[in-house]
């Protein structure tokens, strides 16, 4: 590392030994230089993430280990579907975490179900703590994932940091946003966010149908794409979808010709039908995820499973 001080040591110590005050210009010269390429070096230079911290396989789905206020370690799902925290609600009665308010609400399955307005509270992830109010509290027992999970966390964690995602390492990296600089070799797509909700505009094509939706970035779906453009398959049938908050129900589910994101394109895509387009971890965990919220940008790094056939439902 180059030390300023010590440049200007040697230049005061030269100037005044040798007494040649026609050197002063070229000395003065070299120190400006040397310093100039220190300072811009260290601004190009990536900064380094303020945490990277394993996380825990649920199915396909990201589990992050928390705490809330001072909990013992529990495990939330990331979920860049979701606009505001989630506590299960006999985590939050174990935790006597308290309660402002009580409702009824809608999720990816039919009809509603009972929510609870929490106090504010601190939620940690990792060496970093969150500050949160509007946590909801909600049974998460029946959400249908290989593992039974404590709650949910998105929105909250993604607008405040840059937040990146390795699904063959298992690990997940937050970064200061104002610091961070993009040096890989993926793509850039453009990423919106009305609303809390993350969206990017994707390209599904079926037949010689072809069709750009704007489609919600959704990690706490399995799914791979899911749009009403499917029940136009020749390759469909009928199948159990909305499990997770509310009533599952029966729908068609099919094959997509061509999922495209970017440059990047995922063929034979089975997916559901969907009155709201959505993008799932089926497609997103086959890359290296960098969501950089503040600057409206998702950077995708193709990884090993990009090739990986998208199984049927």
């Amino acid at each position: 590392m180059l030390d300023i001080g010590t440049l200007k040591s040697v230049y005061m110590n030269t100037y005044f030994v040798n007494g040649a005050s026609k050197s002063l210009a070229l000395i003065q010269a070299i120190v400006s230089t040397l310093v100039t390429a220190a300072v811009f070096g260290a601004q190009a230079s990536p900064a380094s993430p303020l945490v990277t911290m394993p996380y825990r396989p649920n199915g396909k789905l990201i589990s992050l280990p928390v705490r809330v206020n001072r909990s013992h370690t529990l495990w939330f799902i990331l979920d860049t579907g979701a606009r505001y925290s989630i506590v299960d609600s006999g985590v939050a009665k174990a935790l006597k975490l308290q309660t402002l308010s009580v409702g009824q609400a809608g999720g990816v399955g039919r009809g509603t179900f009972t929510q609870y307005k929490l106090a504010p509270l601190n939620l940690s992830v990792g060496p970093l703590t969150l500050r949160l109010s509007g946590v909801e509290a909600t049974n998460l027992g029946n959400t249908g994932t290989h593992d039974r999970y404590s709650g949910v966390v998105g929105w909250d964690l993604l607008k405040q940091y840059v937040v990146r995602i390795d699904p063959v390492a298992h690990t997940i990296s937050l970064y200061e946003p104002a610091h961070f600089t993009y040096l890989q070799r993926g793509a850039m797509v453009p990423l919106s966010s009305p609303e809390g909700r993350l969206f990017i505009d994707v390209r599904l094509s079926i037949g010689r149908t072809s069709v750009v939706r704007k489609m919600r970035v959704d990690t706490g779906s399995e799914d791979a794409a899911s749009d009403n453009l499917v029940r136009e398959s020749s390759r469909r049938r009928k199948s159990l979808q909305g499990v997770g908050l509310g009533t599952p129900y029966v729908d068609y589910s099919g094959v997509f010709d061509a999922v495209q994101i970017g440059p990047y394109i995922v063929r034979n895509a089975w997916g559901p039908s969907n009155d709201r387009p959505a993008i799932g971890m089926e497609i997103l965990r086959r890359f290296t995820l960098t969501f950089d919220v503040p600057a409206a940008r998702l950077y995708l790094d193709p990884n090993e499973y990009f090739q990986a056939p998208v199984p049927s439902p």
